[in-house]
């Protein structure tokens, strides 16, 4: 799996990128803790929130007939976060290959804690045809950029 879990990856190496959030009572189940599928959304809101600071938007992607979708993602949960914690989503990017590539998350709890590594595998598809397409050289200059 490149740069994932299993890999061990995602505790190497610094992230260029974070966001800070706090859990709402909605995303936490009976236990009191928040429910395993909202690492997935975490993701996605931090995701979203490093193209923008990378400065891709994603409405300009698909102006140029392209989008990319989700063909993989991994979750280690490490410690639960609870309502009301304050945790930073951190990201980077890590493999990337020929149409696809790997952002790398750390959910860190306020206090430095790691609650969870989460990596996800965006493959960019032609948006007409949703069939993989290789990365223009513009988008894999920009993903390569940050320090990984």
């Amino acid at each position: 799996m490149p740069g994932g879990i299993g890999s061990g990856r995602v505790t190497e190496g610094p992230f260029p990128f974070a966001i800070r959030q706090r859990v709402r009572f909605a995303e936490t189940d009976l236990q009191g803790v928040v429910y395993y599928a909202n690492y997935l959304v975490y993701a996605e809101v931090g995701r979203l929130a490093y193209l923008r600071h990378l400065g891709l938007r994603y409405d300009e992607l698909t102006a140029r007939g392209l989008d990319f979708t989700i063909g993989e993602a991994t979750v280690r949960y490490h410690a639960p976060l609870r309502f009301d914690d304050e945790f930073d989503i951190r990201v980077r990017t890590g493999a990337i290959g020929r149409a696809s590539w790997t952002f790398d998350y750390a959910v860190d709890r306020a206090d430095g804690e790691r609650c969870a590594e989460v990596a996800t595998v965006q493959v960019l598809v032609d948006r007409g045809a949703f069939k993989p397409v290789r990365i223009p050289d513009d988008l894999r200059a920009t993903l390569e950029a940050p320090a990984r």
